[in-house]
């Protein structure tokens, strides 16, 4: 792993992680604004303003950066460009829908309807994130 493989890797990574960050809170308010009402988990809920930032974004700081190493570790075996990262966005939307799968197949902590849209949102994020790593940007 060379100088340049991680110049591409950071760059791509920046670029995806502003996209996210910018994406993600309209996502997440439009998603996840009905479940605030329903009574059985409003207790999960708590107003925007006592949200402490840091986790949720360090946590997508995360999973961006680690979708990019699998993303580059996978490269040589994937389509070129668009095509590459399309599919390895979509595989790994469905590594979330299998999780989501055991998840509701094992507990009934969450509704069934909370948690899908946890994993649409996280196919999101992978299928976008990895769309933009498979940029070529010249």
């Amino acid at each position: 792993m060379n100088s340049t493989f991680w110049n591409h890797l950071l760059i791509r990574f920046i670029i995806s992680f502003a996209f996210w960050e910018a994406f993600s809170l309209p996502v997440k308010m439009l998603f996840f604004s009905k479940f605030y009402y329903m009574p059985a988990v409003k207790s999960i809920f708590v107003p925007i303003v006592d949200i402490y930032w840091l986790g949720p974004v360090f946590a997508d700081f995360i999973q961006i950066f680690f979708t990019g190493v699998l993303y580059y570790l996978a490269k040589p075996s994937l389509p070129e460009k668009f095509a590459g990262g399309f599919l390895f966005g979509i595989v790994l939307a469905g590594v979330f829908a299998g999780l989501t799968i055991f998840i509701l197949s094992f507990t009934t902590v969450f509704p069934t309807q909370m948690v899908w849209v946890w994993c649409l949102y996280e196919a999101l994020l992978s299928v976008s994130v990895a769309v933009i790593y498979s940029t070529e940007i010249t």
